[in-house]
């Protein structure tokens, strides 16, 4: 309840304020997003929803309480109304605070009180659509939870950016103040972050010009010290949420420079000052990586005043690559055994909740969205690729999550590739089958991949009528892919060697499937469809294949001939296991590691098929024959396999030039 110093006196409902009726609501304030020379003329409102009453006066949402108060006064017969400050507590208690923002209406949560602000909500729909009231509350699990069993994740988080864009609003927000020292502008606040990188480049100025080295060591104290009239501090560390660093030490090392510049004593003070904030900030924080995602985040964040820790695909617990990269869609909400739709929603999201309905039962509420940029850094230019994460809870408390991926290359691609209609529907029920030819080829090799299902949608197209749409559906698993493991997690001697073992592994099924591009014949293997599982110590302790992506394009090439690519992604994990402190006889124990997890991967395999009435080698033998037909590519994928000289192999791999670190080499990460 808002304290009773703040309401006002002398209010008199007239002129701006005088009370008008709409849609047996009452106004009293200016219109909606109303404008004047100043912008607009109140950026703030109140709705009471037991009074049917919205107030949209300049000033303070105490102000309005005021304004509501006096309204009740005049319209209700004397003897009607309880007590003064009794009056004043129920309409203090009915008050649902709006910000209006650029063309939105955000609504302030209670989460004690989210009836009276889904009763708000229901008031505002009959002025605006749904997608242009968002709420607030996105830290608080109570409210986040009640939107997600309304389905509405998508009215309530921060709206994803692609990659791109997140790396060229980071890298604009790079300024400098007075000296030379760079530190990242968070606009909406006038605050300015600090990272340990950046601070690490006074270091050897302290040498090569220490008057510099001690203005720009002087420019961050004041900064630090100083709060801007929004009350925000001038200059803030970048550290994780929660964490904070005593700025006394650096005021110590300061004053040992400015006693004694350019020497081990003045190294030293700020030495001491750098571990601490090294160690306050985190392995994901000491090294500006536009290409980390975890630091891109968190400074994405940082710069927009959202709370990494809370935001909705955290709370679902996705791994770091879904943060800011899920766009929540419009979709469906459940009224017990009545499932009601968004006018907003789009068909395909409106075709996959029906699906989910009718297959699931039993559902309290499902969210859907997209996922913006793709977790491969590959050419997918010329596919269809879009890729949904279906969020649900069933009545008895169950949570599951999937991810729905439309087939890239559908009947409506086809069709717009000059494939008559039928023809285009005939093609792709051929490479639906061929889809699952490949996943039941590689779980018949052993290898850990995940179940799929089909989704069959009828979609109607303006003038085509019906026209089937197949997405292949899996469940979301935790972990991480491969190629998008923070450095953080290399320090540790076991964590390298265990990935090796798994990725030996992943190794062994690109080598065996013939996974390459298509298009350029690029070798795929440690590039986004090869997910890592973590015990509970973070060391690697699962491999999970969630992606089959060019497996059977080549069915030709020898096994010798396609290692060198392998190699080459594998180097860059020892990289930066090297880089993170890991010796080189752990790196050398690491590299004979992945040499026997793949060998013996590709040698139980050939045993298999070797083996006499194998039924590996007869597995497409029903097919028809056909050249690069599946059982023509199966009759090569065989044949590689059975002309795989595993000794040869593991020597290759334990004497490659490749894996090979001396002191004296130069580390290069391969691209």
């Amino acid at each position: 309840m808002v304290d009773m110093t703040l309401f006002f006196d002398d209010i008199s409902l007239e002129g701006p304020l005088r009370p008008r009726e709409k849609m047996g609501v009452t106004f009293i304030g200016p219109d909606f997003f109303a404008v004047d020379e100043n912008g607009f003329h109140s950026n703030i409102g109140s709705v009471f929803p037991r009074y049917r009453a919205i107030v949209t006066a300049r000033g303070i949402h105490a102000y309005h309480v005021s304004i509501m108060t006096e309204f009740l006064k005049l319209v209700t017969p004397e003897g009607e109304l309880p007590e003064e400050g009794e009056l004043e507590r129920l309409v203090c208690d009915d008050a649902v605070p709006l910000v209006f923002r650029d063309d939105l209406i955000i609504v302030r949560c209670d989460p004690s009180a989210m009836e009276n602000v889904f009763a708000a909500d229901q008031m505002l729909q009959s002025f605006f659509p749904k997608k242009r009231i968002q709420f607030t509350g996105l830290h608080i699990p109570e409210i986040r939870t009640q939107l997600r069993r309304r389905g509405e994740c998508w009215r309530m988080s921060p709206t994803p950016r692609s990659v791109l864009e997140i790396c060229r609003y980071v890298r604009a927000s790079k300024v400098q103040v007075g000296t030379g020292l760079s530190v990242y502008y968070n606009e909406p606040t006038g605050g300015r972050f600090l990272t340990y990188d950046e601070f690490m480049r006074i270091r050897p100025l302290i040498e090569q010009d220490s008057s510099e080295a001690l203005a720009r060591l002087k420019e961050i104290l004041s900064l630090f010290h100083c709060t801007n009239r929004w009350g925000s501090r001038e200059l803030s560390l970048l550290l994780p949420v929660g964490k904070e660093l005593d700025i006394g030490e650096l005021e110590k090392a300061v004053s040992s420079i400015e006693s004694f510049p350019a020497t081990d004593l003045a190294l030293r003070a700020f030495d001491s000052f750098a571990s601490l904030f090294a160690e306050a900030a985190g392995p994901d924080l000491v090294r500006d990586d536009y290409g980390d995602p975890m630091w891109r985040t968190t400074m994405f964040c940082r710069l927009l005043d959202i709370n990494e820790e809370e935001m909705e695909e955290l709370s679902l617990d996705l791994s770091p690559e879904f943060h800011l990269n899920v766009q929540w869609l419009p979709g469906a909400f459940i009224d017990g055994e009545k499932l009601g739709f968004d006018a907003d929603a789009d068909p395909r999201v409106h075709g996959l909740i029906s699906h989910f309905w009718d297959h699931c039962g039993g559902l309290l509420s499902i969210n859907i969205g997209r996922i913006l940029e793709s977790q491969s850094s590959r050419d997918i230019s010329g596919e269809e690729r879009e890729v949904y994460l279906v969020a649900m809870t069933t009545r008895d408390g169950k949570e599951s999550i999937s991810l729905v991926r439309l087939m890239k290359w559908d009947v409506i691609h086809r069709m717009k590739m000059g494939v008559p209609l039928d023809q285009a529907i005939e093609d792709t029920y051929k490479y639906r089958d061929y889809i699952f030819d490949r996943l039941h080829a590689a779980a018949k090799l052993g290898f850990p991949i995940l179940t799929y299902r089909e989704i069959r949608l009828e979609l109607r197209i303006p003038g085509l009528g019906p026209v089937p749409a197949f997405f292949f559906e899996r469940q979301y698993v935790t972990g991480i892919v491969s190629d998008k493991i923070p450095i953080s997690c290399y320090k540790k001697p076991e964590f390298i060697e265990n990935l090796s073992c798994h990725l030996g592994m992943a190794a062994a099924f690109t080598l065996v499937l013939g996974r390459v591009s298509f298009r350029t014949g690029k070798v795929f293997f440690d590039d986004g469809d090869e997910l890592i599982q973590f015990d509970f110590n973070s060391i690697p302790s699962r491999l999970v294949i969630i992606e089959t992506t060019g497996s059977f394009t080549d069915w030709t090439t020898p096994i010798p001939d396609m290692l060198p690519k392998c190699l080459g992604r594998f180097r860059a994990h020892l990289e930066k296991a090297k880089e993170s402190g890991v010796s080189l006889e752990v790196i050398e124990r690491a590299v004979a590691i992945f040499s026997e997890s793949l060998c013996n991967k590709i040698d139980e395999i050939r045993d298999a098929v070797l083996a006499p009435f194998s039924e590996l080698r007869s597995l497409f033998d029903d097919r028809p024959p056909g050249q690069a037909g599946i059982r023509d590519r199966w009759a090569g994928i065989i044949h590689r396999i059975e002309d795989a000289d595993v000794k040869s192999l593991r020597d290759s791999i334990l004497n490659s030039q490749e894996l090979r670190f001396t002191p004296s080499r130069e580390s290069t990460v391969p691209n």
